[in-house]
């Protein structure tokens, strides 16, 4: 503590153990530092400070923050290489200076009013403060449910914002004004058309092997997430290419039912590179009994299921005696791992139709498709795609994959009006793109908005609630500036998704892992849905429901539990948030 300024920090020691904590000053105290995160560029970083004459007393990355900052003020931003979240004080100036890492890897999140300005990596840290009130935003709810996560820079409540991704913020400490603004954004308009196959491979290999070199450096137990993907079987691959098999931790989750277990794959890389793999399986009473252990620590909803295993495949790899683990994050949204990028340019043709034939043809569609009574699932993607099909482009991205569609936002939060806000935030992104085509435009959408505020917050928080530190090779700094120089056609091909990147893993991998089905973390929703029915229609007989129209969400229980629709991902979305309305929504 210092004046007015307080600085706190509890720190997941991974570099210089002994030497690495925090605050850290420069030479003449002058400049400190809370952070968290890693730079993996550090030590080339720290090379070129000691010849400018800087002093280090550690080893560790974050001293070279307040060297680079003293240097190069907020220029500093452009020479990193990492995920972090920090905040340097400035003594000289007077001054706070905050910043986010490229694509949301480390949280930040902030409070400012009332003369007073608090951040933090939680937002349970932040309700803790007494100038910070809990009043609930009144647009958080519906932009929860129709993108399954509240996009930065909201959050569930009013006087708490996020850092976007790629931003600074500073603090005058005598004003107590603040300034925020952008240095990093993903810029699509330099791609290379003339860049051949061969060459794209041996570019994004070297670039990759590079990334995951870089972040093999730790002074603590070091291990690999290996779902037995393409994205994370190849980043155990490229391991092997710097360490002995036998030396490589990989961590693998599988499920004792059948439909849903794909360990079979990650055991099948595991053997190729003779790597150490732990494999465990859980059946679906014991996944389901870990719901109650993580959903509650979440202090901002998310509608993503697939937290349940990521946080069991974090704790038994923590469990393990690992405090790093590498994994294949990333990869779809930088080189077009998602079906409806090619199903966005068949929409496109739709599009191009004249007047009342692009109205009408959506619904003659949907009349002809031959919907399956034994696969609700399927059902529910074709009556999702061909709605979306009524909306623009940017929107029906969005709402393609969103657990609720606008119309279906009015019947369950009846007492609001549709925000504006709903649409703003892709619109917004909308503007900024830079470049050309459908495919790059949706996975910039994705990158900016459900990579950063969905899948990275899950994988972080899911990891951090075991103290388990997380790294994304494919969302290195070279790699991304790798991914948006290709042509978009030799990252979806046809009906063929990460193109590019398989042929780079078909060298290194068995082709059954690299060109089989995409599940991802395929998890039993629809049955856990069946079981926690009770528990929804009781909490919804409990105190405020957030606006939530409880008849409504009968009725899509009734539906699902008689087998005539699938509403897993909706009763799931509900379920999620009413969780976090009981634990963190209150006053």
């Amino acid at each position: 503590m210092e004046g007015a300024v307080a600085l706190g920090m509890r720190r997941l020691s991974v570099i210089d153990l002994a030497g690495g904590n925090q605050p850290i000053h420069n030479e003449n105290g002058s400049i400190s530092v809370v952070f968290n995160g890693e730079i993996y560029n550090f030590r080339e970083l720290r090379r070129e400070l000691e010849e400018e004459g800087h002093i280090f007393s550690s080893h560790t990355d974050t001293e070279v923050l307040v060297h680079l900052y003293e240097s190069h003020g907020r220029g500093m931003l452009d020479r990193l290489n990492g995920m972090f979240a920090f905040c340097l004080l400035d003594r000289r100036a007077g001054r706070l200076f905050l910043a986010r890492d490229r694509v949301g890897k480390k949280p930040l999140y902030y409070a400012h009013g009332d003369g007073a300005f608090a951040f933090a990596s939680e937002i349970k840290s932040l309700l803790c403060h007494p100038a910070v009130r809990r009043e609930a935003d009144p647009a958080a709810a519906a932009l929860y449910f129709t993108h399954g996560y509240v996009p930065a820079p909201f959050t569930p409540f009013m006087g708490i914002r996020k850092l976007p991704a790629g931003h600074w913020l500073e603090l005058d400490l005598a004003s107590g004004e603040i300034q925020v603004g952008r240095y990093w954004d993903l810029d699509y308009s330099q791609v290379d058309e003339d860049l051949c196959e061969e060459e794209a491979v041996a570019g994004l290999e070297s670039a990759l092997l590079a990334a995951v070199e870089r972040r093999l450096i730790s002074d603590v137990p070091l291990g690999v997430f290996l779902s037995g993907g393409v994205d994370s079987s190849l980043v155990v691959a490229m391991m092997a290419r710097f360490r002995e098999g036998r030396d490589i931790h990989a961590f693998s989750i599988g499920f004792h039912e059948k439909a849903f277990d794909e360990s079979g794959y990650a055991e099948s890389v595991a053997r190729a590179w003779g790597v150490d793999h732990h494999v465990t399986r859980f059946s679906d009473a014991e996944m389901f009994s870990v719901i109650d252990e993580i959903l509650p620590r979440m202090d901002e909803p998310l509608s993503d299921p697939s937290l349940i295993p990521t946080y069991l495949l974090s704790k038994v790899t923590q469990d393990s005696g690992i405090v790093v683990a590498l994994s294949g994050d990333g990869a779809d949204e930088m080189f077009g791992g998602y079906p409806k990028y090619y199903i966005h340019r068949y929409a496109a043709w739709l599009d191009r139709l004249p007047g009342i034939l692009g109205r009408d043809v959506p619904a003659w569609l949907f009349s002809q498709v031959p919907l399956k009574a034994e696969n609700n699932i399927f059902n529910y993607k074709v009556e999702r795609f061909v709605s979306g099909l009524r909306l623009a482009p940017r929107h029906r991205n969005q709402f393609w994959v969103a657990p609720f569609m606008p119309d279906e936002l009015t019947r369950l939060l009846p007492e609001q009006e549709v925000p504006r806000a709903v649409w703003e935030v892709t619109d917004q992104y909308d503007s900024r793109f830079n470049g050309r085509g459908v495919v790059d435009r949706m996975m910039y959408f994705d990158a900016k908005m459900m990579l950063q505020d969905m899948y990275l917050a899950k994988v972080d928080r899911a990891s951090m609630a075991v103290s388990l530190e997380v790294r994304s090779p494919f969302l290195d700094l070279e790699v991304m500036d790798a991914a948006v120089h290709l042509p978009w056609q030799l990252k979806v091909r046809g009906r063929e998704t990460k193109y590019l990147l398989k042929k780079l893993a078909s060298r290194y991998l068995p082709h059954d892992v690299v060109y089989r089905f995409k599940r991802g973390f395929g998890l039993p929703l629809a049955v856990w849905m069946r079981t926690l029915a009770p528990r929804i229609s009781e909490t919804l007989t409990q105190g405020d429901c957030g606006g939530i129209d409880a008849a409504y969400v009968q009725s899509l229980l009734r539906e699902h539990l008689d087998g005539t629709r699938d509403h897993a991902v909706k009763l799931w979305a509900v379920y999620a948030y009413l969780t976090w309305l009981r634990n963190w929504g209150g006053s």
